[in-house]
Formats: structure tokens, C-alpha cells, sequence
């Protein structure tokens, strides 16, 4: 049995001293990973310590965010992503369990007793899942597969690249009566999701799928050309991807449930830095700040972000909410952030604005 249960989350203490020793532990780790396979030093050495740079900072990224919200799941949950990615293309296992190893030796040697425990407990359970024969699936990939069911010749669609096809099940949905949102969250939602599990398995191309997130995008601005717009309330919301957020249909489709019910829309995409938030949010003066986060480490990005609106606006901060996929498979994650809601897709935004 995995044990998963933190207490106390990682301390701000203990936060700094991983960031600012991030590259010393890399290296460390890299130089062990080294002796323990002098095979490495036979092939391209110096691209191996590259990649095993890269793998080290994913990481630490989702160990920190793990540690810092108290959420061990968080780190096991992408240690199944990170073994199946590995299994489907046919890698060994060994590397990760030997990274994860030596990443557990030399950051303990860094922290405090309380701290020691935590990154132990949680590097421990995602040592225990790689070693583990037993795949576990979040809340969201169970739901998410639920709702595939709705949407098979969607999905198919884009697999196969077919943009007209594709479109035309759009329009088709809608000429019937069904509502735009209810499209994005019934049909193109899930088979989005469907298409980054297809990724994520090794069974289609980063081409394929980037072709699937244009094919939708396109599809749904043509749907909402068309679509019925509420008369104007006089209400208005900035809409962003939090930085390091690359995801932004989910995002496009929370702006569209603001817009089509008369609210005024600033959609700033994908990939926003807090600063630009900041200024936007000041200028504007909105009523509500949307924010869509794709993976739990930009939790820490977020609490940055709420910090800087506090000192800025003060009492004139507007209310936010949020979203993504680092809430869906966490809905814990937001009582460690000081947001004011939380939406599962646009439907929950256009059922809470009805009201």
C-alpha cells in the first residue's frame, strides 16, 4: 500500500532551498546516475546529461508542488503518467527508480527533519508506484472515459485528421438545438482528453495531436460565430492561463460561457505571466479573474499571482476563480489557495452565471 498521508506541507524554508539548489542537485544526481552506469560515458555523454537534465526538472516540479500542497498524490499521479509514457515506448523503468533514488539522497541532505520526512514519504510513494505492477487512474481519466461514450466519431475525427468531418458534427450538434457549451464540455472536451491519453499511450504522432487542437479550435470559433448571445449584463472577467499554462482550450471555452451570457471578455490565453495579469486586471477593473491551471506545480505560480494582486489592488482585487486540469484531478488543491471559487468545465461556469 502506498502511503500518501502528509500532515504539514513543505515549509518556505525548505521551498528555497530546492529552488535555489535545483542545479547542484541536478548535477549531483546526473554525476551518481553516471557511476552507477558507466554505460552512459560509451554513447553521447554529453546529450545524456542534457536529457537527464530535463527529466530531473519535471521532476523536481511536481515533487516540490507534491511537498508544498501537502499532496503526495500529485507525485504518484505522475509517476503513472511517467511509467506508462515509458512502457508504451518500450523504456525501462530503471532510470526513473534510480533517479528518484538519488534525487531522495541529495535532497535530503538540504532540508530539516520535518521536511527530510516529507520529501521521503512523498519520493518514497512514487519509488513504490514505478515498482508497482498496479496502474491507478485519477477521478478525472475515469470520467473522462465516461464521456468519451458521447463523442466516438469526434474523436475519430481528429485521430484521422478529418477537418470537415470533424466540423460537421459540430454544426450538426448544434443546427439540432444543442447549446455551444454543451458541444465543448459533450463532445470536444472529452475527446480531447481522449487524444492526449492516445499521446500519452505512444498509438498517434505530437503531429496528430497538435492537428486534433487545431482542427477543435477552428471548429468551435465557426460554432461560435453563430452561436445566441445573451443581452449584455454589465459584467465583466479576464480570462488566463497562468504561466507555464500551454492549455488553452478549456480556457476558450470558460470565456465563452461569460461571453455568450452577456458578459464583457478579456481573454488573454495561454501562458500569462503574473505581471501581465497584474496590469491587465488593474486596467480593466473586472468583476471576476478566470484562471486556468493545466498541472499542479503552477500552484505555486498562482499563490505568487494572489500575493501581487493583494499588494497591488487591495480591497479593488476582483473575485477568482479557477480551473483546470491541476483542480480536476486534485479538487483538494483549491483550500490551499485563497480563490474564491472553483468551476470542473465551462457548463459549471454557464450553470453558476443562470443563477
Amino acid at each position: 500500500m502506498i502511503k500518501r498521508e502528509i500532515t504539514i506541507p513543505l515549509s518556505d524554508q525548505g521551498l528555497l532551498v530546492l529552488e535555489r539548489d535545483a542545479d547542484d542537485i541536478s548535477r549531483e544526481v546526473t554525476d551518481s546516475y553516471f557511476e552507477m552506469h558507466p554505460e552512459c560515458y560509451r554513447g553521447n555523454a554529453d546529450k545524456i546529461r542534457a536529457m537527464c537534465k530535463v527529466d530531473f526538472a519535471h521532476h523536481l516540479k511536481f515533487l516540490t508542488s507534491a511537498m508544498v500542497t501537502a499532496t503526495p498524490e500529485i507525485f504518484v499521479e505522475y509517476t503513472q503518467w511517467l511509467k506508462e509514457v515509458l512502457k508504451s515506448r518500450l523504456l525501462s523503468l530503471q532510470h526513473p527508480i534510480d533517479s528518484f533514488t538519488l534525487m531522495l539522497i541529495y535532497i535530503k541532505r538540504r532540508l530539516n527533519d520535518s521536511d527530510r520526512l516529507i520529501a521521503t514519504q512523498v519520493i518514497e510513494s512514487g519509488l513504490e508506484t514505478l515498482k508497482n505492477d498496479q496502474v491507478e487512474k485519477s477521478h478525472f481519466q475515469q470520467s473522462s472515459e465516461k464521456s468519451l461514450n458521447v463523442s466516438p466519431d469526434y474523436a475519430l475525427s481528429l485521430v484521422e485528421g478529418d477537418r470537415k468531418q470533424a466540423e460537421a458534427i459540430i454544426k450538426n450538434s448544434t443546427e439540432s438545438g444543442v447549446s455551444l457549451i454543451d458541444v465543448e464540455v459533450g463532445i470536444v472536451q472529452p475527446a480531447m482528453y481522449e487524444i492526449g491519453n492516445m499521446w500519452q499511450q505512444n498509438k498517434i504522432t505530437v503531429a496528430q495531436e497538435h492537428l486534433a487542437t487545431a482542427i477543435s479550435q477552428n471548429a468551435l470559433a465557426r460554432a461560435f460565430a453563430t452561436a445566441d448571445f445573451a443581452d449584455p449584463v454589465d459584467r465583466s472577467t479576464v480570462c488566463a492561463c497562468i504561466e507555464g499554462n500551454f492549455h488553452s482550450m478549456g480556457l476558450r471555452m470558460v470565456s465563452d460561457a461569460f461571453e455568450l451570457s452577456g458578459w464583457d471578455v478579456d481573454y488573454l490565453g495561454s501562458d500569462t505571466p503574473n505581471s501581465s495579469i497584474v496590469s491587465q486586471v488593474d486596467a480593466v477593473r473586472p468583476d471576476v479573474l478566470s484562471l486556468s491551471l493545466s498541472l499542479p506545480h503552477q500552484i505555486i505560480v498562482l499563490k505568487q499571482l494572489i500575493e501581487q494582486l493583494q499588494a497591488e489592488m487591495g480591497s479593488q482585487m476582483p473575485s477568482i476563480v479557477v480551473g483546470g486540469l491541476a483542480f480536476n484531478n486534485h479538487r483538494t488543491l483549491t483550500s490551499r489557495v485563497d480563490v474564491d471559487n472553483w468551476y470542473i468545465d465551462a457548463k459549471a461556469v454557464m450553470d453558476d452565471i443562470k443563477k
